[in-house]
């Protein structure tokens, strides 16, 4: 007999392509009415999924081709040496199993395939565990995949029966070393331009990923070079031009090789100093609520609260994170290529909105349902200033409910409510941060609070919506309810997968400001991005304060000059009027027109240099400050 090391390889190649074929049908099928059917798009979208599946499957062989390498060929003869390798190869079976539930479940919940965010929640073990137990029926799930683990190992094991030939190492050791060096180079040299070319679809261009493969290069490229792999300008230029760009008539520059300002603010709030209170609502997409255009609202109570709020009907999201999201909103700054500000090195000391009260007398709390290690958050605000006061603070006893993700809403809300008690006890004005958690799956929230079902996206944003209004009922009671300010606003829609690369009707996120007696109720339709809300705010406020922002007051902004940034980890889009700039590794620039908002439909226009130009300012500006501590507080 010849080869059967060669051929037990074999089988479990083709059971790792027979398995990732079949998800891909099943996902193209469950995605039927959002993917391009058009004939070469389909032939491309499968062919390309089968290239990358066979990298996968090449790499996921791998081990197991390294023991029968190591294992002497008298011992694989034997009964107890072929069990070993059965052993080994259920445990294979087993991951494969698990790793295609996974992605189902992955692209039930974000529509793409593998990516930073699956590396994310890996690295959270606790949490990632916690809301798969309470999300799925593991008592099922893990029998089955247990069960095609062994269908599957059985189906292979006939390849085990005849003798090995001791013949078959060289075949098998020059087989391996083939395969790395193939594959490393053919690997290294596709990158994502393969996939792009699939179809304009993004579904599409998912379906021709591989999950595995992709998890794998999400792990090692979750930071990105601007300069390495974006269209850059000379650094003195884009600091010129970004300087051009901030430039507003209640601004004076403080520094010439940066843009550390003074912004001079002032109104009847002034010397009333108001508290704030901000809301960072996890995953509330602007298609839910009512007041923001939603057809059927889930969100009764913050309908009603926009009739007596100033609303900013068309604020956009940085991107689909919730550390993006904060980044924008405490920073000021647009999305750098990579991970968030937030879990990076040296984010510590940098100018951000707890910062700018700080200097007008504030003191600024952040506080979270959750534990705040998850995604960096306690090191990000606790190193720039902020008290900490997360899961950890919350008494068991006062806990009605939690998930994985962290408490009940109204259980978060209580500590608010506490922690602006104290502050007022004190004489104290105070700035709190706050981040909830009931938007998120598993969905689940006490009973009785709304008439929803358990378990889904609707019935936790109804409860989430509840929770709100609830807060603002008892916090009408308080003595210091006269004096603060209320921002409602969310981190990023719960999807932002669609069928351009960058839709932008996923980015369309609702901003609420609520102050009874202090900020009339009104509604603002200009273009405006989350990372403005800081300096929109503080204005607002009519307090000063050294910036390094690179956000802007929306009120000292000319409506020609308004734009946005929307993001994933490594598509930088930029729109100003109806054009967007996306900036893609391999230093490209692709401009479109948005032919139509709400549902992203664009098509590709010659190249605008004046705004591609633009684009490169502020990304490259935001990375190059960041990365020289040009973000950091002082001049």
């Amino acid at each position: 007999m010849k080869f059967h090391r060669m051929r037990y390889l074999g089988s479990l190649f083709a059971t790792f392509m027979g398995t990732q074929s079949a998800l891909r049908l099943l996902l193209f099928t469950i995605t039927l009415s959002t993917v391009s059917l058009g004939v070469l798009d389909v032939l491309r979208t499968f062919a390309l999924g089968a290239f990358y599946d066979a990298c996968a499957a090449f790499f996921f062989c791998l081990p197991l081709a390294l023991l029968l390498l190591i294992l002497p060929t008298r011992w694989l003869n034997r009964k107890w040496g072929q069990w070993v390798v059965l052993a080994a190869a259920f445990l294979m079976n087993f991951l494969l199993a698990f790793s295609t539930a996974a992605q189902f479940f992955f692209w039930q919940e974000f529509h793409t395939n593998f990516n930073f965010i699956a590396v994310d929640y890996l690295i959270y073990t606790t949490e990632m565990i916690g809301n798969i137990v309470e999300a799925y029926p593991m008592w099922v799930i893990i029998p089955a995949l247990l069960l095609a683990a062994g269908a599957m190992t059985y189906g292979q094991s006939r390849f085990l029966c005849p003798p090995f030939n001791p013949k078959q190492k060289g075949r098998l050791l020059l087989e391996i070393v083939l395969t790395v060096v193939v594959l490393s180079l053919i690997t290294s040299s596709s990158r994502d331009e393969w996939r792009e070319k699939v179809s304009p679809n993004q579904y599409n261009i998912e379906l021709a990923g591989n999950g595995p493969y992709g998890f794998v290069h999400a792990f090692f490229s979750n930071e990105l070079n601007y300069h390495q792999f974006y269209k850059e300008a000379g650094e003195n230029t884009v600091l010129l031009n970004l300087r051009g760009l901030l430039a507003a008539d209640n601004v004076s520059f403080k520094e010439d090789n940066g843009i550390g300002r003074r912004v001079q603010n002032g109104n009847e709030l002034t010397a009333r100093k108001p508290n704030v209170v901000l809301i960072t609502v996890e995953s509330l997409s602007s298609d839910y609520c009512g007041a923001f255009g939603a057809q059927d609202s889930w969100t009764p109570e913050l309908d009603k609260l926009a009739a007596d709020s100033y609303v900013f009907s068309r604020m956009y999201a940085t991107g689909t994170r919730t550390v993006r999201g904060l980044e924008a909103i405490s920073l000021s700054v647009p999305p750098t290529p990579g991970q968030s500000i937030l879990r990076r090195q040296n984010c510590d000391n940098l100018a951000t909105l707890g910062d700018a009260l700080r200097q007008n007398g504030y003191q600024t709390d952040f506080v979270y349902g959750g534990y705040g290690y998850f995604d960096n958050m306690n090191e990000f605000f606790g190193s720039n200033g902020y008290t900490i006061k997360d899961r950890v603070e919350i008494p068991s006893e006062e806990i009605v409910q939690e998930t994985a993700w962290g408490v009940a809403d109204e259980v978060l809300f209580n500590q608010v409510l506490k922690s602006m008690d104290e502050h007022a006890a004190k004489g104290e004005r105070a700035m709190e941060m706050v981040m909830t958690t009931s938007n998120h799956s598993p969905y689940t929230f006490p009973e009785g609070r709304v008439e929803a079902q358990q378990g889904e996206r609707e019935g936790a944003v109804r409860y989430t919506d509840w929770a709100i209004a609830d807060f603002l009922r008892r916090a009408q009671e308080k003595p210091w309810f006269k004096d603060t300010v209320f921002v409602i606003v969310a981190d990023h829609q719960a999807r932002a997968a669609g069928k351009t690369e960058l839709p932008v009707n996923r980015y369309h996120i609702p901003c609420m400001i609520y102050a009874p007696g202090m900020i009339a109720p009104g509604q603002n339709d200009r273009l405006i991005s989350q990372m403005d809300l800081a300096p929109t705010l503080m204005g607002m406020l009519g307090l000063s304060y050294d910036s390094r922002f690179m956000g802007r007051d929306i009120f000292h902004t000319p409506p020609e000059a308004d734009r946005i940034f929307i993001s994933t980890y490594q598509s930088m889009g930029y729109i100003r009027g109806d054009k967007l700039v996306i900036l893609e590794p391999g230093r490209r620039a692709v401009t479109y027109e948005i032919t139509d908002w709400q549902n992203s439909i664009y098509k590709t226009v010659p190249e605008d240099e004046q705004l591609e130009n633009e684009a490169i300012t502020w990304y490259q500006g935001a990375s190059d400050l960041f990365n020289k501590g040009g973000l950091k507080i002082g001049f």
